[in-house]
């Protein structure tokens, strides 16, 4: 009897002594492969174009902590991405529930003056090409050098006077193609994923207006009304939207109120379509989406002040006048 007593208490002290081994080598397993694995990218840029993969393992809580202890990455929220500073990170695009929601704060032109918490906006001005600048040379007296988010800031100061709420997109549309290692042409892709966020976010919003800055020359750009210098606009309506019909039908009243108000303002309404052009713009996202191109590089402030003090002008007499009848 002793001596099965005894095999009883070796068996388990060796049981208790491989318990253990195994224990300390999944520890140093782990801890190898958290300071020593030098592209944690792979692994990311591997479960990000495997969705079905994640969504099948996303509730097997070994499996995330696994991956939450190798990479600090969280799989089920991918803005954790951004946190972690993975600046080559790539996903397929149709993969659609894992498109990244939350970006940097833009480093171009910091909002002077940021909405109210309880406002209900109508409209939504944005830049998709934030980094468009207007000439420093012209501004100098300023000490600035105004980008298309001026343009946006100045228009929703006055649209907000004028009783029609309105916020501007400041999230840095460069600094997500940055980190998503996207090119300049996938610009127009983050502007729609940031509209459908700030929809989501207001759903009062009912105007959506893309304010860009053009590249012609100033005698082009430029033109003087009642011996004042303006900046020319220009509407783009793209053709490759199914129902582009609706938003020209929109982009046309606006340029027959400007030629009736503004003689020659604006440069007219520009329709573009095919090889190497977007061709939609966007505007496939609502009927009242609008893109304006406010000048050219060689303006100068005063000139675009001018312009948005007329763009203002326009948008609410016609806001005021959409609403009421519907």
């Amino acid at each position: 009897m002793k001596k099965i007593k005894t095999k009883k208490k070796i068996n388990k002290r060796k049981l208790l002594y491989i318990s253990f081994l195994f224990f300390l080598y999944l520890i140093s397993f782990f801890i190898t492969i958290k300071y020593r694995i030098t592209d944690k990218d792979k692994i990311i840029n591997y479960l990000l174009n495997n969705s079905n993969y994640i969504k099948k393992e996303s509730n097997n809580k070994f499996f995330t902590g696994i991956v939450s202890f190798i990479s600090n990455v969280n799989i089920e929220n991918p803005v954790s991405i951004i946190n972690n500073k993975y600046n080559k990170i790539k996903y397929k695009e149709e993969d659609e529930d894992l498109k990244i929601k939350k970006i940097p704060a833009s480093n171009y032109v910091k909002d002077p003056e940021p909405p109210e918490e309880d406002i209900k906006p109508i409209v939504y001005l944005y830049n998709t090409h934030q980094s468009e600048e207007y000439a420093k040379s012209n501004n100098q007296e300023y000490n600035v050098k105004p980008t298309v988010m001026t343009v946006s800031y100045m228009l929703r100061e006055r649209l907000n006077n004028n009783n029609i709420p309105t916020i501007v997109e400041t999230n840095d549309i460069t600094e997500f193609l940055r980190t998503n290692n996207w090119n300049y042409a996938s610009s127009y892709k983050v502007s729609r994923i940031l509209m459908e966020d700030a929809k989501s976010k207001n759903n009062s919003l009912m105007y959506f207006i893309d304010l860009h800055r053009d590249s012609v020359n100033k005698n082009i750009s430029t033109i003087n009304i009642d011996n004042k210098n303006y900046a020319k606009i220009l509407f783009i309506v793209g053709l490759e939207n199914p129902n582009y019909m609706e938003n020209l039908a929109l982009t046309e009243s606006l340029n027959n109120m400007f030629d009736r108000k503004y003689p020659n303002l604006s440069r007219g309404i520009y329709k573009k379509q095919g090889k190497g052009v977007n061709g939609v713009y966007n505007q496939d996202f609502s009927n009242r989406t609008i893109l304006i191109e406010v000048g050219g590089e060689d303006n100068t402030i005063d000139e675009v002040n001018n312009t948005v003090e007329a763009i203002s002008i326009i948008l609410t007499e016609y806001i005021r006048g959409d609403l009421s009848e519907s």
